[in-house]
């Protein structure tokens, strides 16, 4: 009786996980747009495609080490034979994830709409342990503990044992002009003047995240796209408040402190632009 009775349970339950097994099969995620190869997408190929599904915008790249939105978890867990996968999200308003995978002897590219992103905000943090060779796979070493982007010479990455510094040069021939009159403006001007300056450098703090976030991986438990979110980044924006006393001290400093962020573990991370074209993330350990 006692092995009738497992064995009459063993098979109930192998069913029950067929059932939900289907189910699941049923509801997964479907995407929207597929494009397959025969061969291995060229480089050029692929980011076409990319740039077509998204309507030219700024596609970034996942990191498996950070943290995984359940939507996104879902598709990517649920692919077979995956290689890479992107993100991309227009300021909240829509998402789109792209994961591209082995098919056969060729490659297959499928878009999936997302409602949005939909991971809870997390404080940010950096991993505590780091190697170089994990972390920057598009940069070649230069010098010791120094390294240059593939592509861009101008973008560079220090290690030492107080952290990390990472820096960009793109000179503006139209520096960021520093308002000296700023208390004698109108209210109404003032406001004005100050959203400019916003404006500005959120146009230059997601330069940054270009810059340094995107061609990196592994270091922060942010994905990309969480970076851009104001649910995750508010607490650590520069604030109108601090434009506003900024120029109301009449006095330029030499650089901006765009973002600031101290970790649980005492890690500093900020971001500066001297509104000149020069820019600089440090992660400074404790």
């Amino acid at each position: 009786r006692t092995d009738a009775f497992n064995f009459g349970t063993f098979t109930l339950m192998r069913k029950l996980q067929l059932l939900l097994l289907l189910c699941a099969a049923a509801f997964a995620a479907k995407p929207d747009l597929t494009y397959t190869s025969a061969a291995q997408f060229s480089g050029t190929e692929l980011f076409a495609k990319l740039d077509e599904a998204g309507n030219n915008g700024n596609w970034m790249q996942l990191d498996t080490l950070a943290i995984l939105d359940p939507a996104v978890a879902e598709i990517w867990n649920g692919t077979k034979n995956r290689l890479v996968a992107w993100g991309l999200s227009d300021a909240g308003k829509k998402a789109l994830f792209a994961v591209l995978s082995k098919s056969g002897k060729g490659e297959k590219l499928e878009v999936y709409k997302l409602k949005h992103f939909d991971a809870k905000p997390e404080p940010l943090s950096v991993k505590e342990t780091l190697y170089p060779e994990d972390i920057l796979p598009d940069y070649k070493g230069v010098a010791p503990n120094e390294f240059e982007h593939l592509d861009n010479p101008n973008l560079k990455i220090k290690i030492s044992e107080s952290g990390i510094r990472f820096t960009y040069e793109k000179l503006d021939d139209k520096p960021l002009r520093f308002e000296q009159n700023f208390r004698q403006l109108s209210d109404e001007e003032k406001r004005a003047t100050v959203a400019e300056y916003a404006a500005f450098f959120n146009y230059e703090y997601a330069l940054m995240l270009r810059a340094f976030v995107q061609t990196t991986r592994g270091i922060f438990n942010w994905q990309p796209w969480h970076w851009y979110s104001p649910e995750w980044n508010s607490r650590y924006l520069i604030s109108s408040e601090e434009i506003e006393a900024i120029l109301r001290s009449g006095v330029k400093p030499a650089r901006f402190r765009l973002f600031h962020a101290e970790t649980s573990r005492h890690v500093l991370v900020e971001m500066f632009a001297d509104g000149n074209g020069r820019y600089e993330m440090n992660v400074r350990l404790p």
